[in-house]
């Protein structure tokens, strides 16, 4: 194997050393996990993917996941009773497969998901989509009073993907998955 030489400037010599340290004082190991990763993770966002974390979890007790996907629909659906309801993100991951994300929510606000229903639709079952949704941050950071269950759930395939979902949120799915993630405009 060749030598390659690394400069290391002044001020990232205790980044070295500590790379150093966290992988068993192998450099030349900890300085090709790095690089593998910036490339995995820079390919992704040419292609574009990016780095998506969620959490799962309920009654206040939440990890979180992290996979590079990207968000192909997203929608709420609430009960009549307008104090509970779900929020689902639907992501297409970098290896094929479908990801969503779902937050089923119970609130003491009779008003937390209140809005009217879409003309023709079942205002107890309402799907409803953004162009551009709440960040990410906020839907996951919750008031403690308030019960919630997060969950991630993984599908191999359209087909499966399509039996989990409301129909028009499937069609979405569908449809953005298919297309091309990013167009070059040559402008």
């Amino acid at each position: 194997m060749p030598n390659k030489t690394i400069y290391v400037g002044d001020d990232d010599v205790a980044l070295f050393q500590r790379a150093q340290s966290l992988t068993g004082g192998n450099l030349s190991a900890a300085i090709t996990k790095a690089l593998r990763r910036l490339v995995e993770i820079e390919e992704a966002h040419l292609e574009g993917f990016e780095e998506v974390e969620v959490r799962v979890g309920g009654d206040g007790i939440y990890h979180r996941k992290r996979f590079v996907a990207r968000r192909v629909a997203q929608g709420r659906r609430r009960a009549s009773d307008d104090r509970r309801g779900e929020w689902l993100t639907v992501y297409h991951t970098k290896k094929g497969r479908y990801a969503v994300h779902s937050k089923r929510h119970e609130s003491g606000n009779p008003t937390a998901f209140e809005s009217p229903a879409p003309d023709g639709q079942d205002p107890r079952y309402t799907v409803e989509y953004w162009e551009n949704p709440p960040e990410l941050d906020s839907w996951n950071s919750w008031n403690l009073a308030e019960k919630a269950e997060m969950t991630l759930d993984v599908y191999e395939t359209l087909d499966e993907l399509k039996g989990a979902l409301p129909e028009e949120l499937s069609r979405v799915a569908e449809a953005n998955a298919r297309q091309q993630p990013v167009e070059e405009l040559d402008i």
